[in-house]
């Protein structure tokens, strides 16, 4: 019994992937689905990726008395392995300044922000404000 093989544009001769087949399907009939072209026309946009920032969002309630970084903890924290525990990161660091739903937000000496994010209670990595934040 010979297993069928189709060609692709890497290596000429590998197995199909029946995961692939159904997302370009439902991508296709998506597009073609729309009668007045609106998806396509977002296709052709430029497209701009947008990190989070790492300043708190204004109308954030403070959240801890200091919430500050001094120099030990920062360098304590770009030597972290990803992902943390809640509880390592707010017995390593202590409250942050500022919390929401996503991240805990603290101040650095120079007056920028660092946050540290989330998901559910496990700190998934950290972003450091840049001077135009």
């Amino acid at each position: 019994m010979c297993l069928p093989t189709y060609v692709d544009f890497f290596s000429r001769k590998s197995p199909r992937i029946p995961w692939i087949d159904f997302a370009v399907a439902l991508t296709i009939a998506f597009l073609i689905g729309c009668s007045n072209g609106s998806q396509i026309s977002l296709l052709s946009e430029p497209a701009e990726a947008v990190a989070p920032s790492a300043v708190p969002p204004a109308g954030l309630e403070p959240y801890g008395l200091d919430g500050e970084l001094n120099e030990s903890e920062i360098k304590a924290l770009l030597y972290l392995q990803f992902p943390q525990s809640y509880e390592a990161i707010s017995e390593r660091f202590g409250f942050p300044a500022y919390r929401d739903s996503t991240a805990d937000y603290y101040k650095l000496p120079n007056s920028r922000w660092v946050a540290i994010y989330y998901s559910g209670y496990t700190a998934t990595g950290y972003r450091f404000s840049d001077s135009g934040d």
